[in-house]
């Protein structure tokens, strides 16, 4: 009697159907309504509508009474933030940060990859009146328009880098090649203190925090967004201010600094 070449893996289909529901709702910006959960995961209303009840019974997802569609809380992000590497960067940086915020009176914020987007994973605001800050947990695509963005892709180990260029490429419009050379742009420069790119949205200033490796785990960026105008000689003080800020990070984990 002859065994068969291939043994057959395990399936878990109530797992998979969660891990299917929790994806597509993390890949919309607004709620899904239980329809269209199921039209994005190719299956029933009655198929996801237990498994559904009990993402919101244990606080993975949240309901809307009004419009009834579904949102994912912060509980990943904040299960995320208790694995070691993560709790140990930002018990490095947010210290720094607070610091930072006081001297520059601008808010800072720090962002890691996550996947082929990139998420806030820390804020800091300054005592200041008005200002401009992103909300911790917010996901941002992967393109020229952002400083975190750049300087994430660009202080990569050079396999990571090209795949990271390619996918700012696509949401670019733009060739590989001219998305790897702003890359090296930035490279060159330590971190991100030009905005004359044509792409960025906001002006803001990111540095890399950088482990043994010489690999980026994270940017630490301060928009330069205020009441009133910063001057050129400010900007100056700002960006030696981020250096100085993210080489005290990057050593703190056991990295060196760039730039």
């Amino acid at each position: 009697m002859k065994r068969a070449s291939k043994i057959a893996q395990p399936g878990a289909p109530a797992l998979e159907k969660g891990l299917d529901l929790l994806e597509a709702l993390a890949a919309e910006a607004k709620g899904l309504t239980q329809k269209q959960l199921a039209e994005r995961v190719g299956r029933s209303v009655g198929e996801i509508f237990r498994m559904l009840a009990a993402l919101e019974r244990r606080g993975y997802v949240a309901r809307d009474p009004a419009t009834a569609e579904y949102t994912l809380t912060l509980k990943l992000f904040r299960i995320a933030s208790q694995y070691p590497p993560t709790e140990r960067l930002l018990k490095a940086a947010l210290p720094v940060m607070e610091r930072l915020a006081g001297r520059v009176q601008l808010s800072c914020h720090l962002a890691v990859l996550h996947g082929e987007q990139f998420m806030v994973i820390a804020r800091i605001e300054p005592e200041w009146l008005m200002g401009w800050s992103v909300k911790v947990g917010a996901v941002f695509p992967l393109t020229q328009q952002y400083a975190s963005a750049k300087v994430l892709a660009a202080f990569q180990l050079e396999g990571r880098r090209e795949e990271l260029a390619e996918v700012i490429a696509a949401n670019d419009h733009i060739s590989a090649r001219k998305a790897l050379v702003a890359l090296d742009r930035i490279s060159a420069d330590g971190g991100n203190f030009s905005n004359d790119d044509g792409y960025t949205r906001i002006l803001a200033y990111s540095c890399p925090i950088v482990e043994a490796s010489g690999r980026a785990v994270a940017a630490l960026t301060v928009p330069l967004v205020r009441q009133d105008k910063i001057p050129a000689s400010e900007a100056a003080t700002i960006a030696g201010e981020l250096r100085d800020a993210a080489r005290i990070v990057s050593e703190k984990i056991g990295g060196s600094p760039k730039g």
